[in-house]
This record gives C-alpha cells, sequence and structure tokens, in this order.
C-alpha cells in the first residue's frame, strides 16, 4: 500500500472518532440535563472498567513475558 492510502485510513478513523465523541458529548449533557442518573453512571462504569481492563493486560503481561536469566560475568 501507498502511504497516502494509510494517511487517507487515518484521517477517516480520526474523522470517525471525532464524530462518536461529540455524539457521546451530546448524549451526555442531555442526560445531565434531564437530570438522569445514568448519565453519570455509564462514564464512571465504562471508565472504572477501563481502567480494570488496563491493569488486567498489564499483570497478563507481567505473568507471560518469559524471563532470562542474568548473564554471568
Amino acid at each position: 500500500m501507498e502511504w497516502n492510502s494509510y494517511r487517507e485510513r487515518s484521517q477517516m478513523y480520526g474523522v470517525a472518532i471525532c464524530g462518536a465523541s461529540a455524539v457521546a458529548a451530546l448524549v451526555f449533557l442531555i442526560g445531565v440535563l434531564r437530570k438522569s442518573y445514568w448519565a453519570l453512571a455509564m462514564p464512571v462504569i465504562v471508565g472504572f472498567l477501563g481502567a480494570l481492563y488496563v491493569a488486567f493486560w498489564i499483570g497478563r503481561a507481567l505473568v507471560t513475558t518469559p524471563l532470562e536469566p542474568p548473564a554471568q560475568e
């Protein structure tokens, strides 16, 4: 593939991410203005589960990384 196709694809992903974040912000603001419990609970749940996923991923990487014995001098 050419460099331009990678660039165009990454720009397309960037537009999609910007659009999704704008829609999520709009939904969140509508929920807050309606004083919905779920508007605050869902981002907290997603953030907490995301942090747990990162912690699990780091732990799994530490467990599965092969260790080499130190070099003898």
